[in-house]
């Protein structure tokens, strides 16, 4: 995700934990501001100095301290004396494992995952909601590629992603609403991410009639992605996407891809029902 999308997301997160502190007396304020910093870190901002993470997280200087001392006796942040600045430590993984642990059957879904890359010879991956965003649960990169752009724990805004547009048809007319207030400008991730909330609801709603959705650059530049639902007690739980350069146009992608994604989605289906 681009640094201001990030760094936006950052601030509303921000915000809403500044209400939080003023209106919930079990919130524990040292504990929201440990979290913001560890976030505060990603691919645009692999590392920082003090006042950098002072001025991303909206803490003073003394405060973005005694939090960033707290972090690295714990393990999760290290200094680094030569280039003076604050890097996450491995030790963060922890806390991103933990919660996949914690999902029903992920380690057996892996493997269909990688199946279905090797079949499309296309990077796959298992997206799921959290609040505005989806983030990567599983990620199969495709085997002739050297480098990848996402990986577990990639996060995007929902509107941009192909999977996250599927999981919001999945909401109730109120819940949508609640989520994307008439009011507030829709993220961005490049210029063709669609950020209109009339073209969003109209994008959705035909991705909910044919059931699966093809975008163009609306995640990175120069790539289409596919992405078709996976079911959980009748609930668009996951998105199954795919990501390939824009070698070919639209239709063919979808006639290459589609079929092999809709099987693989319904045999993830079928195995999440039996888990359950």
């Amino acid at each position: 995700m681009p640094d201001d999308t990030a760094q936006s997301t950052g601030m509303e997160r921000r915000a809403k934990m500044s209400s939080e502190e003023d209106n919930d007396p079990e919130f524990i304020k040292s504990l929201a501001k440990g979290l913001a910093v560890i976030e505060a870190f990603g691919a645009s901002s692999p590392s920082m100095t003090l006042s950098a993470v002072s001025q991303k997280v909206g803490l003073s200087p003394g405060s973005a301290r005694r939090v960033l001392v707290t972090l690295t006796k714990l393990g999760y942040v290290f200094y680094d004396e030569n280039d003076r600045r604050f890097h996450l430590s491995a030790r963060t993984l922890q806390l991103g494992y933990s919660y996949l642990a914690s999902l029903p059957a992920f380690s057996l879904i892996q493997p269909r995952l990688v199946e279905l890359s090797d079949k499309l010879d296309e990077s796959c991956s298992i997206m799921t909601l959290d609040g505005r965003e989806v983030v990567c649960i599983a990620r199969a990169t495709a085997k002739r590629l050297q480098r990848d752009y996402m990986s577990v724990g990639t996060r995007f805004p929902a509107n941009a992603s192909s999977a996250g547009k599927l999981m919001l048809g999945d909401l109730s007319e109120t819940e949508f609403d609640r989520m994307f207030p008439a009011d507030q400008m829709l993220p961005a991730v490049t210029p063709f991410t669609i950020n209109d909330l009339g073209k969003l609801r109209a994008q959705i709603a035909q991705a909910r009639k044919q059931g699966w959705i093809y975008t163009n650059q609306e995640t990175a530049l120069g790539m289409a992605s596919l992405a078709v639902p996976i079911r959980v007690g009748g609930r668009v739980r996951h998105g199954l996407s795919t990501s390939a350069i824009l070698t070919y146009d639209g239709p063919t992608i979808v006639d290459r891809y589609l079929p092999d994604m809709l099987k693989a989605a319904e045999a993830i289906e079928r195995f999440l029902e039996i888990r359950n």
